[in-house]
């Protein structure tokens, strides 16, 4: 196996391990990025940019755009090369009013994000990654957090307890009665209460405990049972057998008497409210030493806590979550990095060449540009908000960057800011990566014969004539010659495939033609093949990051180039 190959596949899945949400993996690429040198930008305030520079822009810890301004860039032969792609992926993100307490058990609201394959959720080691937000000495606190070891669990059921006829019980899923996971029993959390009530000698909030925490009669019960074992040991939940069978039978007469006084109460939800769950809001307040009732809101996602890996007896495969698009977005911003840095070493040994009457044959095209690198949001719901690919979001930050670099320009020759991007728009290009479905052999009669996907053999390049991929024959073969050129001077071959779906089998959809239609511009959708796309676990291939790494960096570096040589023949 190829070293370097193995080295990019094992810094994506770095990267993926510690990117278990959209947030996380939008921090994680501004990190990428700031090391490398790029400025940090911020939305509200004023933009003074300079040429030969890197900027990186985050927008809402959703949406990142780094950008590198060539120290030629200009009206006249300049061009506007993008490369985009998603950094969010199907999840189960927590409900706001979450606490569900049924048979004993806490469990947790959730809401299905995107469409997952979610049977796959079942039975694994559940952390959460994302946006908590809460009071810290009359602030509002923005905090990013990733809880990797396992604290929750979505239990299947056995099946001895499932109807013979219903074998294939993962199409007989209830996305909203068995999409519940665990997080303690009643008994343990009443356990936890009365360990910390005895620690601080005052009333602790409870399981029904709300944003406003008005008591009720339930908040009286449980700190009242919570006192009365003031006088134990619960420091390690040490209580003795005598004390738990108390508290238990406490619990029982509690239901028996809620059950007499609502006698038609259905079995199916012993209790519902519309708090958040007492247990989490424990566990968050440990990660981010605050109080409980501190807590204001937050946006989680459930992750599965067992590491992404080589696999394979040669080593050959990844598996992992969140390849879609996860591992597609660290090669497009892996690819852009390497492409900025490749400028910023030619220029220093220009510099040097130059001081000591040296020629350096070096493509002065590649100064001449700008190049964009985007990370959107809710690229799998559709993709329409402040944050995603149908936003005007890019094009504003284009605009801001037109109106900063060409000041003199829009005030000596009377340009607009739009008169400025519609010259540029004609030479410009936009690179939308998203993974792609590999031939999967158990299911051979899903893909078309002649356009199957396979793992070591390149990117793949997608065509749809309805437009679900902005690819057009012409642009396809724009991409592909940059490919060549870099083989012509790296002697390191970027393999393609194409790729189209079958007449009757729909076809899924990127964000390549929405920003295409935004921006007015021209682009290719691409990606490289998976297997399990969706699942809680996904495979590829480890040359195939390769691949795509070197294929956005051949985009950046040749495709003005390619386009000069482009002639319509009469």
């Amino acid at each position: 196996m190829d070293k370097k190959a193995r080295e990019y596949a094992q810094d994506a899945l770095k990267f993926i391990q510690r990117s278990g949400s959209n947030f996380l993996a939008c921090k994680n690429l501004k990190e990428r990025l700031e090391n490398n040198g790029f400025i940090n930008l911020s939305e509200g305030e004023t933009w003074n940019l300079n040429k030969n520079e890197g900027y990186v822009l985050c927008k809402e810890n959703r949406n990142i755009c780094g950008f590198f301004v060539g120290k030629n860039f200009n009206i006249d032969t300049g061009s506007i090369l993008i490369s985009i792609g998603h950094i969010d992926s199907c999840a189960l993100k927590i409900s706001p009013n979450n606490n569900v307490i049924k048979k004993k058990i806490h469990q947790i609201n959730v809401e299905c994000y995107g469409s997952g394959l979610w049977h796959t959720w079942f039975d694994r080691s559940l952390g959460l990654s994302g946006q908590v937000l809460y009071k810290k000495e009359n602030k509002l606190v923005e905090k990013l957090i990733q809880i990797n070891k396992s604290v929750l669990f979505l239990p299947s059921l056995a099946i001895h307890l499932q109807n013979r006829t219903r074998y294939d019980f993962s199409v007989k899923i209830n996305y909203e009665n068995h999409i519940k996971p665990i997080i303690s029993t009643t008994l343990f959390n009443q356990l936890n209460k009365c360990k910390r009530n005895n620690l601080q000698h005052d009333t602790i909030p409870t399981t029904d405990t709300n944003f406003s925490h008005k008591e009720n009669s339930q908040n009286k019960r449980d700190d009242q049972m919570c006192h009365s074992f003031n006088d134990k040991d619960v420091s390690n939940h040490n209580l003795d057998q005598n004390t738990i069978e108390h508290l238990i039978n406490q619990q029982n007469e509690e239901k028996n008497k809620h059950t007499k006084d609502n006698p038609n109460s259905k079995d199916i939800v012993e209790h519902i409210n519309t708090d958040n769950s007492y247990p989490l809001l424990y566990l968050l307040s440990k990660e981010l030493n605050c109080k409980e009732e501190d807590i204001l809101d937050f946006e989680l996602c459930l992750m599965d806590t067992q590491e992404p890996c080589f696999t394979g007896v040669y080593e050959e495969f990844i598996e992992g979550a969140r390849f879609d698009n996860l591992l597609g977005s660290f090669c497009v911003f892996e690819g852009f990095i390497e492409l900025v840095n490749s400028i910023k070493n030619q220029t220093s040994n220009e510099n040097t060449n130059h001081t000591n009457n040296i020629t350096n044959d070096i493509n002065d095209n590649i100064h001449n540009n700008l190049y964009i690198s985007i990370g959107y949001d809710h690229e799998e719901i559709g993709s329409l908000s402040e944050v995603g690919a149908r936003s005007y979001c890019t094009k504003n930050f284009i605009d801001r960057i037109i109106s900063s670099l060409f000041k003199k320009e829009i005030h000596e020759n009377n340009l607009s800011v739009q008169e400025i991007y519609g010259n540029l728009v004609n030479r410009s290009f936009i690179l939308n990566v998203d993974m792609a479905h590999c031939s999967h052999p158990n299911y051979p009669e899903t893909v078309q014969d002649n356009h199957q996907l396979f793992f070591h053999e390149g990117i793949a390049i997608k065509y749809n004539t309805n437009k679900n991929y902005v690819t057009s024959p012409l642009h396809a073969s724009l991409i592909k010659r940059t490919f060549e050129l870099y083989y012509n001077k790296y002697k390191q071959q970027i393999k393609y495939q194409n790729f189209m779906v079958k007449n009757d089998t729909p076809c899924g959809s990127t964000v390549g033609s929405m920003v295409a239609a935004n921006l007015s511009m021209p682009g290719i959708d691409i990606g490289i093949p998976q297997l399990a796309m969706h699942s809680i676990r996904e495979i590829a291939a480890v040359h195939d990051v390769f691949f795509l790494i070197k294929g956005v960096f051949a985009f950046y570096t040749y495709y003005n180039q390619v386009l000069s040589t482009c002639v319509h023949d009469k």
